[in-house]
């Protein structure tokens, strides 16, 4: 009977903590989101800094780590005026081309995982379906938002790179991390649904800010606290549905969810005027 509580009560523990944990990663995105300058930098650069140095970790976490740093001071050197913070937002779409392809070159030739890498390539093509913009002029803060033609678009799109993320993350690192990047990859839908009542200046459009924000948040902590977060997120119900996934025909009706999301938005931007880019000026007039 009490073998039995412990078991209830480890459970209840780990969803407690997950949920904890997952509602202070969207606050600190959202911080960060609508203050680039204020939130940045005690909640991304100053802990990422710290990481860096007395963390030691190795040399890809090292490599990523630095990559999302750098990243979030050029968006506060563009919130302050240094340089046209529309041609920050025109880098970061070009980066998460880059991201993806990262990922998903390891998912081909390190892990051989063929099908998530069919995935990658589609959501890393999948990105001409979006257009980032930067607020100028918004109620409060400085930050951009990532909008298709219409918003189904950008739901498409986040669904489809949500998917295609946490089974590269899941084939990865351990059961327990692929856990808390459930928290991380949940953070850019919350914040999506909190800002609703922003009318054009939130919803989905929050989605690939959130989501820069908290794998940026998420970089430092799990790197920093990768022991804590291998011990108290394990979980044995979940490391079983982890390994389900990994299962061929699982991983094959992904790729074809994936496919048929991008596909869509894709067809959709067609059929609304097709693609278009224009390179912003470095300085505004």
């Amino acid at each position: 009977m009490s073998g039995n509580t412990n078991v209830k009560k480890g459970k209840a523990d780990i969803i407690i903590k997950w949920i904890m944990f997952t509602a202070a990663i969207t606050g600190l995105a959202l911080l960060a989101s609508f203050y680039p300058v204020q939130g940045n930098l005690p909640v991304i650069v100053i802990p990422s800094i710290l990481v860096l140095v007395l963390a030691k970790p190795v040399f890809f976490e090292r490599l990523k780590l630095t990559t999302l740093l750098t990243m979030r001071i050029l968006i506060i050197i563009a919130a302050l005026g240094f340089f046209n913070p529309q041609v920050y937002v025109d880098i970061i779409m070009l980066m998460l081309i880059v991201n993806i392809l990262e990922a998903t070159f390891t998912d081909f030739f390190r892990y051989k995982k063929y099908l998530n890498g069919i995935s990658g390539l589609a959501v890393a093509v999948g990105v001409i379906a979006l257009r980032g913009v930067w607020q100028f002029g918004a109620p409060f803060g400085d930050y951009y938002l990532t909008k298709g033609v219409i918003p189904a678009v950008t739901i498409c799109y986040a669904i489809a790179y949500t998917i295609w993320n946490w089974i590269f993350v899941s084939n990865e690192f351990s059961p327990s991390v692929a856990l808390m990047h459930v928290g991380f990859l949940s953070a850019p839908f919350i914040g999506s649904i909190v800002t609703l009542g922003m009318g054009v200046y939130g919803g989905i459009g929050m989605w690939l800010l959130m989501r820069a924000n908290s794998l940026a948040i998420g970089g430092w902590m799990q790197i920093g606290a990768k022991d804590w977060f291998e011990r108290e997120f394990e979980c044995e119900r979940f490391a079983k549905f982890v390994q389900w996934t990994k299962k061929r025909n699982v991983q094959i009706v992904a790729m074809i969810i994936n496919l048929a999301l991008i596909g869509t938005a894709i067809g959709i931007t067609m059929a609304h005027g097709g693609v278009h880019f224009e390179f912003s000026p470095f300085f505004i007039k």
